[in-house]
């Protein structure tokens, strides 16, 4: 969620490292004509159970940097505030 930039923080860059490994996604709006996507980034982090880290660049310029994170969950994300929601992942 954007502050500073768009409500819906469409353009904003986000970079996970996990084991040593980082992995790039970008927030985007719906993909074709009169359709949409799911703007939510997912990241598939194999057996990992942890996310070393994340680096989030806002479309208005700002950096936030989030603290270590466990796997298997949805971050709600509100720029210049970090983390505001937590959602655990289901168990199959």
């Amino acid at each position: 969620m954007g502050s500073k930039s768009n409500r819906d923080g469409f353009g904003a860059r986000i970079e996970v490292t996990v084991e040593g490994s980082t992995r790039y996604a970008e927030v985007r709006a719906g993909s074709s004509f009169e359709s949409s996507s799911d703007p939510r980034v997912h990241f598939g982090l194999g057996a990992a159970t942890r996310v070393d880290a994340i680096v989030i660049r806002w479309p208005s310029g700002q950096v936030e940097k989030l603290e270590p994170e466990s796997a298997d969950q949805e971050l709600v994300v509100q720029e210049g505030r970090g983390v505001v929601v937590r959602n655990p992942g289901k168990k199959s």
